[in-house]
């Protein structure tokens, strides 16, 4: 969705109304006192929750630390939003409180149901303030709504990823307070032409997604009410780590349709928040991530480390395109390409298995001579693991036959990096018996047997 217009029509203040839920422990107030409190037109009740972590201030009435659950503030003002969704997906929030909250009352004109998330896509009838939804139009789509706007909300969220939306203003993500859980990721926001991607404002209307480390709330507020003592900025967490994405090499993927996703990477061995790079879930339109769920990956010290792409709803061909400063390979149908500098490939295959092979900066001893080792465990029931060597890179076949000649399975084809390998085989589903295994690697060529006993 393209960023709309809000037009406030600010009828007179009708006083302001903090409510929250049943007492279990009073609020406590300047004066020592406690329970329900009157003071300079805002009338606080008595509120459980976890501990605020600063006090907060309103008007005439001063909070001293203490328990906060959920908030809405009320100003009495009439507020008309407008905005345009976007052709395709749109990740969108309702940005006032409505006489209805009915999908086909919000978005009549819309082609799709509206999906929400509570550890999976569920469709919603009924939407609800400060939860986020995918929805999709057949073109760029005018929305209107009108309503009271909302100053003050909290919402509810869940263990692990969770759509939210936002108040009627705009909300800084560092100003967000976690109640009963902690932000454990960025916030993300979404556009067709890009996808995911960390934001540190949200704007009402558009949904989010965050990830928390247990059930509880988020408290949301056109101005600061508890301040965090950590930004969940993933540029700012980067930056603490000296991982700054623009010092990345990249890999940009561009489908038929013109939208693209670009992932990173780095050959420097790291020990990154890794929650912090994870994505949210995929979009039900155009993704590009890695096998790991992230949206960067780093080499592993002292070893070669292969991650493959995970690509859904893509429309072929593909482009992919590269800017990198490091050692590291792209494997496409077990051909490699070195990434080193800027390039491109197509891809017309959407069964092609692609692959990006890290070697780590500091390097890795690599063998001397081409093997192949024994098995190991041998005789074995069922899984076995078989080792071998390359000290350069090579076209490698490992296949395994029965004593009769004729072939079994066929355990690797493609052309591997030098270094130390392992391949495992499960014989669950073969018989007993005597097998032998046989690797072909450039000129190298070898055979040995081993014994399956069930």
């Amino acid at each position: 969705m393209r960023t709309g217009i809000v037009l406030f029509a600010l009828s007179a203040f009708l006083g302001t109304v903090l409510y929250a839920q049943t007492i279990q422990r009073p609020w406590s107030v300047v004066d020592g006192g406690g329970g329900k409190v009157t003071a300079g037109g805002i009338t606080l009740r008595s509120s459980i929750g976890q501990p605020a972590i600063q006090a907060g201030t309103a008007d005439s009435v001063t909070g001293e630390p203490g328990y906060i659950p959920g908030l809405r503030q009320l100003n009495g003002a009439f507020a008309a939003f407008e905005l345009e969704a976007d052709s395709a997906w749109n990740l969108i929030s309702v940005p006032l409180i409505v006489t209805s909250y009915l999908k086909t009352d919000l978005y009549p004109s819309a082609i799709s149901v509206a999906y929400g998330y509570t550890g999976t896509y569920k469709q919603r009838d009924t939407l609800q303030l400060l939860n986020g939804y995918w929805i999709k139009y057949p073109h760029p789509t005018a929305l209107s709504f009108s309503g009271t706007a909302m100053v003050i909300e909290t919402t509810q969220v869940n263990n692990y990823w969770n759509m939210v939306g936002c108040i009627s203003y705009p909300v800084v993500t560092s100003g967000i307070a976690a109640l009963g859980t902690s932000v454990t990721s960025s916030f993300f926001g979404f556009n067709n032409v890009s996808g995911y991607s960390p934001v540190d404002t949200l704007k009402p209307g558009y949904g989010y997604w965050v990830k928390t480390s247990g059930p509880g709330q988020l408290v949301m507020s056109s101005g600061p009410v508890i301040v965090p003592e950590v930004s969940s900025s993933l540029v700012m967490q980067t930056k603490r780590e000296r991982n700054q994405p623009e010092k990345f090499s990249t890999l940009t993927v561009r489908d038929a349709q013109g939208s693209e996703r670009t992932l990173s990477f780095t050959t420097v061995p790291t020990k990154p928040d890794v929650n912090r790079l994870d994505l949210p879930p995929a979009p039900p339109s155009f993704d590009v991530r890695y096998a790991s769920n992230r949206m960067a990956e780093f080499a592993d010290e002292g070893r070669v480390k292969d991650v493959a792409l995970r690509i859904t709803s893509a429309s072929y061909p593909l482009s992919i395109t590269w800017k990198s400063h490091d050692e590291a390979t792209l494997l496409i149908d077990g051909k490699a390409t070195s990434l080193k500098g800027a390039g491109n490939v197509v891809i017309t295959n959407p069964d092609s298995p692609i692959k990006l092979r890290l070697i780590p900066s500091g390097g890795v001893e690599l063998p001397k001579d081409f093997a192949v080792h024994q098995n190991y465990p041998n005789p074995f029931n069922p899984v076995t693991t078989i080792r071998y060597d390359l000290p350069t890179a090579a076209k490698v076949s490992l296949k395994v036959y029965n004593v009769l000649g004729q072939e079994v399975v066929t355990l690797v084809d493609e052309v591997q990096d030098a270094g130390y390998k392992t391949v495992k085989w499960d014989g669950s589903a073969i018989a007993s018996g005597l097998y032998y295994y046989r690797i072909v690697a450039g000129n190298f060529t070898d055979v040995r047997k081993m014994m399956l006993v069930k």
